[in-house]
């Protein structure tokens, strides 16, 4: 749904589902792109909805299982080669709907990612700390089960290893995780470094996901995240 991830309650994360949406005369076919607690992406045919309409996206938790009806409004349109992109924000959900969605959202981030990827990424933009052969700052821009990428000012040379760490609001204590440094695009204004994790310890990678968990919005467990 863009950038401005920073503005966002919740964190987005990337799929690749075939869905329904539903408008007040009709009905189309759709894939949705990014899904979170506050709402979706999905691609469509064009002109299948305005800006300001009211939608209701369907989804299948399960091949065969209980459709999940998720009513909302289309807020962003845009335009994406031969389909178009839908952003939906979602209205306010009964607690039975608020529970399903967070369900399909842990499974999505402990499943496959969409293509070739191994892990769903999560977006979200949260400042961190870099060590590599110095320290420097940067913010997140995703984090998934098998990496992340940061932006940042500096380059970090392939192969290398990047430490990162940062504090994500609700959560106890600072997440720390490194990897090598496997991809480093130069961006108008800095990089983007893409780190793969080198193994984890056990303890490490439930940091991980419980990381990921907070950042959609989805409860764990009692004593890992601060009271309110």
């Amino acid at each position: 749904m863009g950038d401005g991830a920073d503005k966002r309650k919740y964190a987005r994360i990337e799929a690749s589902i075939s869905c329904t949406v539903a408008t007040s005369a009709d009905a189309f076919d759709a894939a949705l792109a990014n899904l979170s607690k506050g709402g979706a992406a999905v691609l469509g045919p064009e002109g299948s909805a305005g800006v300001g309409e009211k939608v209701t996206l369907m989804l299948e938790r399960d091949v065969g299982g209980p459709t999940l009806s998720l009513p909302g409004t289309v807020r962003r349109i845009e335009a994406r080669g031969e389909h178009t992109l839908f952003g939906i924000e979602f209205d306010a959900l009964p607690p039975e709907e608020e529970t399903q969605l967070s369900a399909l959202l842990h499974a999505l981030a402990a499943g496959k990612g969409p293509g070739r990827r191994a892990h769903p990424r999560v977006a979200a933009r949260v400042d961190v700390e870099c060590k590599s052969e110095d320290s420097f700052r940067g913010f997140l821009n995703d984090l998934s089960r098998g990496g992340l990428s940061v932006k940042t000012l500096r380059d970090v040379e392939l192969g290398k290893t990047l430490v990162v760490s940062f504090g994500v609001p609700g959560i106890k204590g600072l997440v720390e995780v490194s990897g090598i440094v496997v991809s480093n695009q130069k961006l108008e204004h800095g990089w983007r470094i893409g780190v793969f994790f080198t193994p984890m310890k056990e303890a490490d990678r439930e940091q991980v996901n419980r990381t990921l968990d907070v950042l959609l919005g989805i409860k764990v467990v009692t004593g890992e995240i601060l009271e309110e």
